[in-house]
Parts: structure tokens; sequence; C-alpha cells
């Protein structure tokens, strides 16, 4: 609950209470009601005004023009390269205590098809957070995965991508495959066609065999399936820290297929990002002691 939000309640509480209090006066409980609404409506426009306030002393100003200029050249600094904008560009003020927070899509000037996301913000992420070093790994990532699924006849088709959350940590590719996996957080998300008109059981069984044999991918993996137009599985499987997915119960599989199902596709991880950055910065914004990161 946002603090504005818990102060109306505290108010509305307090209200409620004196109100069942005796012996109190109906002519001044009504007064003391008034002044309780009067003072809640001033709380909350007092909050209101901080969470629009600027943030003073940001890298940038509460403008896309100087956040795009500014973002640009963060990565120009961690790369050593030129980029540009291609699109999806998202500036949003979290108030005077977290400021504004820039997200885009861009992708280096001189290949334009290597678009990934970045993000800053005037407070906590001065320095450019982004997913770009997938470019560097990413064939050698995807290749032995995609050879993987063609091994399963009732594979229709798959869709094969490398992903990994967005940082601050420069990687430039000279790093091997294996280490960047195992520090960066990086996974291959595989997004498996299957057969259309078949039952939770026949999909079920089909899913549990899959898993029988993916830890040979040497990988942290998002395994999901898809038929009749809608996903039906979803799990993250953290291979490179010892789980084993072939350990994964029938039962358990056919619950998860059953009630992917009947709810449908899940979040993208682009939008879980972008849900955990909003939540964290509307935390940040409501903690008035809460530390702002240079």
């Amino acid at each position: 609950m946002r603090q504005k939000d818990r102060l109306a309640a505290l108010f509305l509480a307090l209200a409620l209470v004196l109100a069942g209090c005796e012996p109190v006066e109906k002519q001044a409980q009504e007064k003391l009601n008034g002044v309780l609404e009067w003072v809640g409506g001033k709380v909350a426009g007092a909050l209101d005004k901080l969470e629009n306030a600027e943030y003073e002393g940001g890298p940038f100003e509460n403008n896309e023009e100087s956040a795009r200029a500014y973002l640009l050249g963060q990565l120009k600094e961690k790369y050593g390269r030129d980029f540009v904008i291609t699109g999806r560009e998202d500036l949003h003020n979290y108030g005077a205590l977290a400021g504004a927070t820039y997200r885009c899509e861009a992708a280096p000037a001189d290949k334009p098809e290597q678009v990934f996301t970045a993000l800053v913000s005037q407070s906590r992420y001065r320095k450019v957070i982004d997913d770009y070093a997938i470019w560097f790994y990413k064939e050698e990532a995807e290749a032995p995965v995609l050879a993987f699924c063609k091994e399963f006849d009732y594979v229709l088709d798959q869709r094969v991508s490398l992903e990994m959350p967005e940082t601050s940590v420069t990687w430039t590719g000279e790093d091997s495959l294996k280490f960047f996996l195992n520090n960066s957080g990086a996974y291959v998300k595989i997004v498996l066609r299957l057969e259309d008109g078949k039952d939770v059981d026949f999909y079920a069984a089909q899913i549990q065999d899959f898993l029988s044999r993916v830890k040979e991918l040497d990988c942290d993996l998002l395994l999901q399936a898809r038929a009749e137009k809608t996903y039906i599985y979803h799990r993250e499987l953290s291979i490179l820290k010892g789980f084993d997915p072939a350990s994964i119960p029938l039962e358990d599989i056919r619950e998860d297929v059953e009630i992917m199902m009947k709810v449908g596709a899940p979040r993208t991880e682009e939008e879980l990002a972008e849900e955990r950055a909003k939540r964290e910065a509307e935390e940040k914004a409501n903690d008035p002691d809460s530390e702002v990161l240079p």
C-alpha cells in the first residue's frame, strides 16, 4: 500500500473509532470528522506533490531528449562504440526521492539488427544497465539448444533465444561462454510447439520426456510449451545450480499444464523486469529513509 493510502486509511480508522466512543456528542463528532477530512486531504495533496516533484541533482533532466542523450553517452563509455535508439522509449518520474527512469530499445549504430534493452535513472541507475552482452554469445549459446530440440519428433517447431537480466557489468565477449553463463544470470529461453487437440495427460507425458534429457544442455533454461495457440507450460530450470529437471514428478507437470491451459500465456521476462523496476522505484519514492545510490 502506498504511503498516502496508508495515511488515508489511518485517518478513516481513527474517525471510526472515535465515532463509536461514548459519550461523544453528535455535534462534536461532526466537527471532528470535518477536521479529519480536511487534514487527510492536505496530507494526500502533499504526498501527491512529493510524488510528482522533480528530482534535484540528477545526471539528466526529466525529459526524453535529455535522458536519451545521457543513455547513449553511457553506452558509448561502457562499450566504446556508438549506439542509436531503435524504439520503445519510456520515461517515468517517480518523484523527488527516486527521480525519473528512462528505458528504451537500442542497438549499435553500425548493426541496427542487434537490438537490446537499456535503462538509466536519475538516482539508482546512474550507470546504464543493459543486456547488450547477449549478442557476444547468442549464436554459440543457442546452436546446441536448437539442435537438441530437433531431436524430438513431437516438437513441431521451436523458438530458442539467449536472454539475460540487465546489468551494469561490462561484458566484451572475451570470456568463455561457460564463464558468461555461470556469472551473468543468462539463460536460454525455449518455446516448444506441440500438436494441437490433445489432452492434459498427453502433453504432460511429452513434456516429462523432454525434461528427462534436458540436463544434457549446460545452461539454465526457461522452458515454455505451446499448443492450441496458447501456453500450456512454463518453468524456470536452474541446471547450472545442480537442479535435475528429470526429477520433476509427472503429477506436478500435469498440474502445471492443467492450470496453464486455463489461465493462458504468462507475462514475458521483459514485462516482469519492468514491473520489478517500477515496484522498486515506487518503494524508494515512498521511503524517505532509503539511500539514494550515486
